[in-house]
């Protein structure tokens, strides 16, 4: 099965001088792990909650901290092109599911841009591609459990 048919089409995008908060906002309203960062309209990086995790930790500070008494305060806003992988990889829509699982599981990515042409048309990501897997090994089950009888647990 092609990309372009697993993909998700609506784009949930930021800029890079957005800010990490709104960034954190958007990820929970929407229910999503990654976002892709676009400047005019052209892919420039892309944002996942792991990112943003790192950004958090409060043993790394990247901006300046303002300590009253124990509490901490950020005196400055963390912006996405701070903490975003620039030039993320892509896939062309026309590739394989296969082909995108083998880059995932390789590079360690939970998804991926999707282009054709040259412009970004979708996102995959790893729950899409578990999704496709899973429906094609179920409808090849009944024909592997006659091959391999499991044996049931007592």
């Amino acid at each position: 099965m092609r990309i372009s048919e697993l993909m998700t089409r609506k784009l949930i995008t930021v800029a890079p001088d957005d800010t990490v908060e709104g960034a954190v906002r958007l990820l929970r309203q929407r229910g999503v792990r990654h976002l892709l960062v676009m400047n005019k309209g052209r892919l420039v990086g892309i944002l996942s909650d792991r990112d943003l995790k790192r950004a958090m930790d409060p043993g790394k500070p990247k901006k300046k901290l303002l300590n009253l008494g124990g509490l901490f305060f950020l005196l400055e806003p963390i912006l996405i092109r701070e903490i975003m992988t620039s030039n993320p990889v892509t896939i062309d829509a026309d590739a394989s599911a296969q082909e995108a699982a083998e880059v995932m599981v390789a590079e360690r990515f939970g998804a991926l841009p999707v282009e054709r042409n040259g412009e970004t048309i979708g996102i995959v990501t790893e729950t899409d591609l578990l999704r496709h897997f899973a429906r094609t090994g179920a409808e090849r089950a009944p024909e592997e459990k006659k091959a391999n009888p499991r044996k049931r647990r007592s």
